[in-house]
């Protein structure tokens, strides 16, 4: 018997319980950590104000050439990361991995970084073209598709869940997506008891 909708969000009968049978509170589906995650939003959102100010001074204070040390151990380290991530994506992939998603991620914010450094250290240079190419013809492109991938995963993941659980439709965005984990009972009596919940 597929599971059925409880009397209240988030919440299932078990299978094979009858129709009398008092929602399956072992299986619901709650926000997580919602006031933890709300003091960690305003530690956020701290740092990026804090930062402004810097960028401004760094902005107004960096030359414009600089002579780095270790030039080549830079961009070596930087590549070895990079293919360590794609390896572990690769593996993921094959064997059919959650963590593809948040590997994903990871791929993609890389590819981005080495796509702007290379673009914004080659202007001027003889070699400008061959990093324009690479980076608009490889680099950005990849990584725009590692963070297709990670939507589709995250947003279909999201629809097997509420499917499953019988929660309704999923969001169509990320950005309605709330953070939930699968509530045990102990769990759920700590949610019903916060302040101001009804």
């Amino acid at each position: 018997m597929p599971p059925g909708r409880g009397a209240g969000v988030g919440r299932v009968q078990v299978d094979g319980a009858g129709a009398g049978a008092a929602p399956a509170r072992a299986q619901a589906v709650v926000p997580l950590l919602p006031r933890h995650l709300r003091q960690l939003s305003t530690v956020f959102l701290a740092i990026a104000t804090g930062l402004v100010p810097w960028v401004l001074f760094l902005g107004f204070s960096l030359p414009p050439r600089y002579d780095a040390g270790h030039w080549n151990l830079l961009w070596i380290g930087f590549d070895v990361a990079l293919v360590a991530v794609l390896a572990s994506a690769a593996w993921a992939a094959w064997f059919r991995r959650q963590v593809l998603a948040s590997t994903a991620v990871v791929a993609g914010t890389l590819l981005l970084c080495d796509a702007w450094f290379d673009i914004m250290t080659s202007f001027g240079r003889p070699g400008e073209w061959v990093t324009l190419v690479t980076g608009f013809g490889g680099e950005l492109p990849l990584a725009a598709f590692f963070f297709w991938l990670y939507r589709r995963i995250v947003l279909e993941t999201l629809a097997a869940l509420h499917a499953r659980l019988g929660e309704g439709p999923p969001p169509r965005r990320l950005r309605d997506a709330h953070l939930l984990l699968l509530a045990t009972p102990a769990s759920l009596e700590v949610a019903d008891d916060e302040p101001g919940k009804p």
